[in-house]
């Protein structure tokens, strides 16, 4: 399953959110998958009828089909990401510019162990990764003034990144891990620090 937090498009267009109905399948993606599978099993087992274990292989199958489909529909590329330092961007050269223009146009820009990225409801969504998935609120609001420290240096630092983050709201998400099947253990938004777990 491609990782729903990610929302790059072709380079030719504008910077737009992520379709709300692929984050709606990216949430629902894996309880799918799941429930699916067990339904098969179960009729393995005679634990449950015939038709019942075909309904769970449907299940399993529209989840693992939309997890190749539905990503191109929606504009995603996994693949479209960028990483930038503090050489980058104090150079402002042929690097620096190609890494603020593919972020402009959608990919996921990572920067000092942050990665920002453009969002539904005219959000940019800034994603750190916790140390531990039990972290508790006072770890995670210095999560957060870091991150916030490192969207404020970028925001100084670059025109280019102001300027494509100008007018959106700023959202900070916590993460449990860096992969697909990551959870969102604290989202920040306004100063405002809120429990996801």
């Amino acid at each position: 399953m491609l990782n729903p937090y990610e929302s790059p498009r072709k380079p030719t267009q504008a910077a737009q959110a992520v379709p709300y109905w692929y984050v709606l399948f990216s949430q629902l993606y894996w309880p799918m998958w799941w429930m699916g599978t067990a339904l098969i099993a179960g009729n393995w087992f005679n634990l449950v009828s015939p038709t019942v274990g075909w309904v769970g292989f449907g299940l399993a199958g529209a989840a693992a089909l939309g997890s190749y489909v539905l990503p191109s529909l929606a504009g995603i590329r996994p693949e479209d990401y960028v990483v930038l330092d503090s050489r980058l961007l104090n150079s402002k050269g042929e690097a620096y510019s190609d890494a603020l223009k593919r972020f402009s146009n959608g990919a996921t820009l990572m920067y000092d162990g942050v990665a920002f990225g453009f969002r539904p409801d005219n959000e940019i969504a800034c994603g750190v990764v916790a140390q531990s998935p039990s972290v508790n609120q006072s770890e995670a609001r210095d999560i957060a003034d870091h991150a916030q420290s490192v969207f404020d240096a970028l925001t100084v630092s670059s025109p280019e990144f102001a300027s494509a983050v100008a007018g959106k709201t700023f959202r900070i998400s916590i993460m449990s891990d860096m992969n697909a099947n990551a959870t969102e253990l604290y989202r920040i938004v306004d100063g405002n620090i809120e429990s996801r777990g």
